[in-house]
């Protein structure tokens, strides 16, 4: 299951997941809504990520546009992208996503393929149209070249159980894996452009303005969510006034910034209870819950169930 939270560093709000090492920056993630998110909440990363919606529906936001995606639908996330997804009441939703950093495909190196059409990807020129819906040109190619690729790259979570480090194989055989892999990847380059999938980034000065103004608000959230957060120390951030503020967090994120705060602190709480067996009223408590009741409602109204629940429900699944 994905992780809920992406790598982070000073001034970028990222998840907290290494996709990969660092010469095979590459993982791939599988998630089962509503158990491995009820939502997963708004981040980005360097990386690109490209899911597969294996069956169910969920609703996904990519740099403030809504997606409903639904089975065998690709979704195609630009690096430095917003993204958050949001579970149905009552619809489950299972999806692969492989996630890799462009330098595997030679991002560094500034030969005419790299120039033209990967570095204005990294860089922010160019993006890639959000979804590629059945039916639409290339997406039966797209799709085939996304499960060959997803096939053969370890699961981030199932770490403990695959075959031996990659740089203990054979030669031959870690050869043969490693080009297959970045062959892949270039194919799957080419078919998006082929099919016209990538095109010109429109973002504004002021847009790009505010897009840096809301990362570190959302760095600065990450950092500090066990804490009390006020909406005026957030709001001094962006030098913004406290209405401003408000009116502007809205906006971009299509919630309140205490809803975020809280929907923040609920994935991690949820991601606790699934991977420790620590009492609920300390799972609270260490994500900035300092009012059991409250948690208790809160975790019952993002996720349906209670947090006991959720933890059983998790344990279940991965029987």
């Amino acid at each position: 299951m994905k992780t809920l939270i992406h790598p982070s560093q000073p001034n970028a709000y990222k998840e907290k997941a290494s996709h990969g090492d660092v010469l095979m920056p590459v993982r791939r993630y599988r998630c089962v809504a509503p158990y491995s998110y009820g939502g997963l909440a708004l981040h980005w990363h360097e990386e690109m990520e490209a899911a597969w919606i294996e069956d169910g529906s969920v609703r996904y936001d990519i740099n403030f546009e809504t997606f409903t995606v639904r089975k065998d639908d690709i979704l195609l996330i630009s690096p430095h992208a917003f993204h958050s997804a949001h579970a149905f009441a009552g619809t489950g939703m299972i999806s692969d996503s492989l996630v890799f950093h462009l330098d595997l495909l030679g991002g560094q190196v500034p030969d005419a393929c790299t120039i033209r059409y990967i570095a204005p990807i990294q860089t922010g020129k160019k993006r890639f149209v959000p979804v590629v819906h059945p039916g639409q040109p290339g997406h039966e190619q797209l799709l085939a070249c996304l499960k060959k690729l997803l096939a053969g790259v370890e699961d981030a979570n199932d770490s403990w159980r695959l075959a031996p480090d990659p740089l203990k194989r054979e030669g031959a055989e870690r050869a043969v894996e490693e080009l297959y892999r970045k062959e892949l990847l270039f194919r799957f380059f080419r078919l998006a452009y082929q099919y016209g999938y990538v095109t010109g980034n429109e973002n504004t000065a002021a847009g790009m303005e505010h897009t840096e103004k809301l990362k570190e608000v959302l760095t600065y959230i990450q950092t500090h969510y066990t804490e009390n957060l006020t909406i005026d120390e957030l709001a001094g951030i962006c030098h913004f006034s406290r209405a401003h503020f408000m009116s502007f967090f809205h906006r971009y994120t299509g919630m309140t910034c205490v809803e975020y705060i809280n929907r923040f602190r609920l994935y991690h709480a949820a991601q606790l209870l699934a991977e420790t067996d620590r009492p609920v009223m300390e799972t609270a408590m260490e994500n900035g819950f300092h009012n059991i009741s409250y948690f208790n409602k809160k975790f019952r109204g993002q996720f349906g169930i209670t947090p006991k629940e959720y933890r059983a429900a998790v344990r279940r699944l991965e029987k």
